[in-house]
């Protein structure tokens, strides 16, 4: 009766992730090569190396500043390569007249890093149609996330199915685990014409597809075998993906419980209404950043490799100022964070991505092992597979559903044949 009660738990859970781990799956495997893609779509803008030094990122912030007053440049990318010319993405400005946010004719204004001279700007579609070089990434993201719906309605959805994935993840374990042996009242084994096998040399066959059954036998194998083959990512993938979309509602509160894991960013809190632009000067908001990490640095003993960004939260009232350091997990990016008030300066707390806590270090590397941003091209693709195996357990798990179905349809329909043969047989016995 146990095993039968989760047996139902995981058919009808499966029947709910089905469409959205498959579109999961199939869009996570496009995205695990998001920056290959976007740059092969969408370049960079180059700008040939001229004589004299590059603006620094603040007056360049300045410049663009400048040209769109009505528009905030809330972020500065402090680790810009060579010959890129510099981007700046704008958020309106609230119309003091209105209290509504200006309407911009543009959201990117690319400038010359050299001169501050404007290059181009862009205004990025609202929508997804048409779809376009530009919008392209940003549609398979949302179809990712939200199945592209708007608001917040296809956030939940796909939340809810990542926690019933994450506890699926168990109960889907444990069905693959062989049935009990029998034994008599004395509690031994109950005779049989072969010696009784161990628990592992029985469980083995649940690993192995047999190619030469049946079509429904092969998928029943594929289905158990290959989520046992790939388990652990698959509940890596499932709980971060509880993180990116219930982070505030389930993910952090049981991290918290669980791992006792610091969530400085989460404890300040929010503004109501925000404060659209900080008090602290951007130069002087870098200075204290520069000088609160090199304190931090020196209490928890980490160094220092290269400064990421600057970044200001009109909704807490704080920068946000990252580097990349000797405890980052990503190839490529840095996340250990110091957040500091932007009005005084104060320190309000550090972000190791590990190190510092358990849950932090859980937290950094399946966000990692999530978006393929570790260990280079080969993780990219093993992702890449991952997603595909993804689509195919839901796809196999569906077709043995219907299956099932169709097959116990079929024994009532005969049953009911049955009983129909016997009532008419009686009517033609019966005296008189």
């Amino acid at each position: 009766m146990t095993r039968h009660f989760w047996v139902l738990i995981h058919r009808y859970a499966g029947l709910y992730m089905a469409a959205f781990l498959i579109v999961a799956g199939l869009t996570g495997s496009i995205m695990a090569f998001t920056p290959e893609i976007q740059n092969g779509l969408n370049p960079p803008l180059k700008v040939a190396q001229q004589s004299g030094a590059r603006l620094d990122e603040f007056t360049l912030r300045e410049r663009a500043q400048a040209l769109v007053p009505q528009g905030l440049v809330t972020s500065l990318d402090l680790h810009r390569k060579p010959g890129e010319a510099y981007t700046a993405r704008f958020e309106p400005r609230v119309d003091p007249a209105t209290g509504k946010p200006f309407e911009l004719n543009l959201t990117v204004l690319t400038l010359n890093p050299y001169s501050g001279a404007e290059i181009s700007r862009l205004k990025e579609p609202d929508g997804f149609w048409p779809i376009t070089r530009q919008n392209f990434m940003a549609f398979v993201i949302a179809l990712h996330y939200r199945l592209a719906v708007p608001g917040s309605i296809g956030v939940w959805l796909f939340g809810i199915a990542a926690l019933i994935w994450t506890i699926d993840c168990f109960v889907s374990a444990y069905l693959t685990f062989p049935l009990s042996v029998r034994r008599r009242a004395d509690g031994k084994p109950r005779a049989t014409k072969r010696a009784p096998r161990s628990w592992w040399a029985r469980w083995k066959h649940a690993w192995m597809v047999k190619w030469s059954a049946s079509t429904y036998r092969i998928n029943f194998d594929l289905h158990r075998a290959g989520g046992l083959w790939v388990w652990l990512m698959l509940l890596v993938l499932a709980w971060s993906s509880v993180g990116f979309n219930l982070n505030e509602q389930v993910y952090m509160p049981v991290m918290k419980a669980v791992f006792r894991m610091p969530d400085p960013y989460g404890d300040v809190p929010t503004l109501d209404p925000p404060r659209p632009e900080p008090a602290l000067a951007w130069r002087e908001a870098h200075a204290v950043g520069q000088r609160l990490m090199a304190e931090q640095a020196r209490r928890n003993g980490f160094n220092i490799e290269r400064e990421e960004a600057l970044m200001y939260i009109a909704e807490k009232g704080v920068f946000l100022y990252s580097v990349r350091s000797d405890r980052d997990v990503m190839d490529a990016v840095g996340a250990t964070y110091v957040m500091f008030d932007a009005i005084s300066g104060r320190d309000a707390g550090l972000i190791l991505p590990t190190g510092q806590n358990l849950g932090n270090t859980i937290n950094s590397w399946i966000f990692a092992l999530h978006t393929a941003t570790i260990w280079g091209l080969p993780f990219k693709i093993f992702v890449c597979a991952m997603g595909i195996v993804i689509a195919m357990l839901s796809i196999t798990g569906v077709y043995l559903w219907l299956k099932k179905r169709r097959a116990i349809a079929g024994r009532r329909q005969r049953q009911s044949a049955v009983s129909v043969d016997s009532a008419r047989s009686s009517v033609k016995t019966w005296p008189g």
